[in-house]
């Protein structure tokens, strides 16, 4: 039934340690690849079309009731497939209770030139100087939910491709368009060739979230949680938005004050997808 699949029985072989490799930010943009792991994030890449994957499965992951649908969507994608004992698998896990496969897969970040055409009506979000990777995670992850129709990252922010990251969005990093080491130049072209405006966000804001205008075309730009955007990056903004809040409370987590201000934003839009 699986007789593309080839195996691998030594921890030494080439791809095990190019698996491995992968795992550091080095060896990722080295090979312009990435390591995820578990069903569903091996499925969902399967089922959002990333061709040329590199799949491990161990025996437990063989054996899974989902693995050979996949296994034949894979296969239609040009997917490599290994079976690999448990003690390689074992070499490659990140997890502690690990599903038994993994995959290597090719980068699939955008860039601003091959990002698809978004819809006026979807907010775009920006983040700025973002370092922590399962807050990007879950950020990531609200905003698909939030029909969202891109994120954008800056220069210095955290490595979409991290583990943490990736593994704190699940599924959800492969179904929003994301754009890395985005300048402040890039983006005011952006916006002008869209046509969108851009809305910070600060604790002293000058406009509720409640009240801002969402009907037009917009970036919500947010910061981290330590300085926010900057007064310079603020005082360029079309608006400067806020999330009120009690007195003598303290600020909002930042994947908090994300989708709170872009169900906003889609809610205004009625909800459309």
């Amino acid at each position: 039934m699986y007789e593309e699949i080839k195996n691998i029985t030594s921890r030494d072989n080439q791809w095990i340690k190019l698996a491995c490799a992968i795992k550091q930010k080095k060896g990722r943009q080295t090979q312009q690849r990435v390591f995820v792991e578990g069903q569903r994030l091996v499925r969902d890449a399967i089922a959002t079309g990333i061709h040329d994957g590199i799949c491990f499965v161990s025996p437990k992951g063989m054996a899974h009731d989902g693995f050979a649908a996949f296994y034949e969507e894979g296969r239609r994608l040009d997917w490599t497939f290994f079976s690999v004992t448990d003690s390689v698998y074992d070499k490659i896990k990140d997890t502690k209770t690990p599903q038994g496969i993994a995959a290597m897969l090719p980068f699939f970040a955008y860039d601003l030139e091959s990002l698809p055409a978004i819809a006026p009506d979807k907010a775009v979000l920006y983040l700025r100087a973002i370092q922590d990777p399962g807050n990007l995670g879950t950020i990531i992850r609200t905003a698909a939910a939030a029909n969202t129709g891109a994120i954008l990252l800056s220069e210095d922010s955290v490595d979409v491709y991290n583990d943490k990251t990736i593994r704190s969005a699940m599924g959800a990093i492969f179904k929003i368009p994301i754009v890395q080491q985005v300048t402040d130049e890039q983006l005011d072209m952006f916006c002008a060739n869209e046509d969108r405006l851009v809305y910070g966000t600060a604790a002293q804001g000058s406009v509720s979230y409640v009240d801002a205008e969402y009907s037009r075309p917009v970036v919500l730009a947010f910061g981290n949680e330590g300085s926010g955007l900057g007064e310079e990056f603020l005082s360029c903004c079309d608006d400067v938005l806020t999330i009120p809040m009690r007195s003598n409370t303290e600020s909002l987590n930042l994947s908090m004050s994300v989708g709170i201000v872009l169900y906003k934003a889609w809610e205004t839009n009625g909800f459309r997808e």
